[in-house]
């Protein structure tokens, strides 16, 4: 490589400045810290996929290949499995418009004057939120539920000027886990309270909490799908003038149940529900909605709208200050990027849907064919209901006379991929099976589920 080609970048010149910067002799100094016997020390030979040759292969016979590999997946199966990530139905004009240019590229609009097509869809997905939520002000995106979860935490403290933070055992385990990483370090005292009946156990909380305390979160629906909250939480927490964080992992129960009439003074959660496909896990989209007296310690980007020098309806981002890029010292928070693609999905699916179609589709589709799916079940031999005399919305917890591993086997060997077992989070919820039901599990679905029950009841699992 010649030196005197300067847009051709890293050359042998640049090499030998960076690592005399750096204080190195050469760059296999740089992986000191790896032991020899897991460096792989001679050239990576990839061995082709293909028997008849042992060159690598073309672009196209890599593509041929590969759908070779693809056309094996399945994707006829069932699901009943929830838990934090859900099944539902993505119209198809949410992926019509995310992969249009204009939406799918753009970065931040930290210039208004040329973002206001982003910008306006933000300030779109903000009002709805706030309508579905009862709450005054929306972000714009968070990374996702769990960090949705921390990020209210903390802003909680900069509020009340507390550091100790309650949660329930009844939170999604993953979530706690997270919460539980970014509170490790620091001057922070974190409670966790335990359950009853399948919810908060809120004599325990009220042992507890004191003036001392910044917050206490409960999850509704938690994990179990059991609405939370709606039995004076809200009046225990605001006796010691705490908040109360209402998380909500699974959005689509918004459209039957503002966490406002409970009291929640800030909620925060996970929306992929909204438009947002499972995707494997993520991206998915967090968001944090509050009153109005505390959006000066709200963290993640807001858009506000007003006019510009010629009185026309104009789009910006508000409070800045309180941002990374401005001030990374005393910023609300350091999660820099955020999703506002995610954020565009969900609004598009909301608009679609309109106030009535969500009710509809969170009522009649996920509820109540929930509780179908509860009262088919739950009379089979051994499938006993589970945290009975609780309120859900479309998750549901029964006992498993089997193996829920095993059983979850049997069911794949059926298209369908069965519910949660509880005893990966919760060893006392040893053969404990947490179902979901969702709009894109009918009645016909539910009724094979039960009868492979039966079956497998009958005939045994081997």
């Amino acid at each position: 490589m010649k030196d005197n080609v300067p847009y051709i970048a890293t050359t042998k010149k640049d090499l030998s400045e960076m690592l005399l910067e750096i204080g190195v002799k050469e760059i296999d100094d740089l992986y000191e810290a790896i032991p020899q016997k897991l460096r792989l020390n001679r050239d990576l030979i990839l061995p082709s996929p293909l028997k008849k040759t042992d060159l690598p292969l073309s672009e196209i016979e890599l593509s041929g290949y590969m759908q070779e590999i693809s056309a094996k997946n399945k994707s006829n199966y069932t699901y009943f499995l929830g838990a934090g990530c859900y099944n539902h139905y993505t119209p198809s004009i949410v992926d019509l418009f995310l992969k249009l240019p204009k939406f799918y590229t753009p970065y931040t609009p930290y210039k208004p004057e040329t973002n206001q097509g982003t910008l306006q869809a933000m300030y779109e997905y903000q009002t709805m939120m706030c309508r579905l939520t009862g709450l005054e002000v929306s972000n714009a995106s968070l990374y996702d539920g769990s960090t949705a979860m921390v990020e209210a935490a903390k802003m909680a403290s900069r509020l009340t000027g507390r550091n100790e933070i309650i949660t329930s055992k009844s939170i999604h385990p993953e979530y706690r886990h997270v919460f539980n990483t970014y509170f490790k370090y620091g001057d922070w005292d974190i409670k966790e309270v335990g359950i009853s009946n399948g919810k908060t156990n809120l004599k325990e909380l009220e042992q507890n909490i004191s003036e001392q305390t910044a917050a206490v979160i409960i999850q509704s629906p938690n994990f179990f799908g059991i609405l939370e909250g709606m039995d004076h939480v809200a009046d225990i927490v605001h006796k010691h003038t705490s908040l109360y964080i209402n998380l909500v992992v699974e959005t689509l129960s918004l459209a039957l149940i503002k966490p406002t009439d409970f009291g929640a003074d800030i909620v925060a959660g996970e929306a992929q529900s909204f438009g947002n496909h499972m995707s494997f896990g993520g991206p998915h989209l967090g968001f944090i909605n509050c009153y109005s007296k505390h959006k000066s310690k709200l963290p993640g980007r807001v858009v506000t709208k007003t006019e510009d020098i010629n009185g026309k309806t104009a789009y910006m981002l508000w409070g800045a200050a309180r941002e990374q890029h401005i001030s990374r010292n005393r910023a609300t928070s350091n999660i820099c990027s955020n999703h506002a693609l995610n954020a565009l999905a969900a609004s598009i699916y909301l608009s679609w849907y309109g106030n009535k179609g969500l009710e509809e589709l969170a009522d009649i589709f996920n509820m109540q064919m929930a509780h179908y799916a509860y009262e088919k079940i739950s009379k089979i031999h051994g499938y006993k209901a589970t945290f009975t005399e609780n309120k859900f919305f479309n998750e549901f917890v029964v006992n498993c006379p089997h193996d829920v591993i095993t059983l979850n086997k049997k069911l794949l060997d059926h298209s369908i991929v069965g519910g949660l077992d509880l005893g990966r989070f919760y060893p006392e919820y040893k053969n404990k099976i947490l179902f979901c039901v969702t709009e894109k599990t009918n009645q016909n679905d539910i009724d094979k589920l039960a009868d492979i029950l039966e079956y497998l009841n009958k005939n045994g699992l081997k």
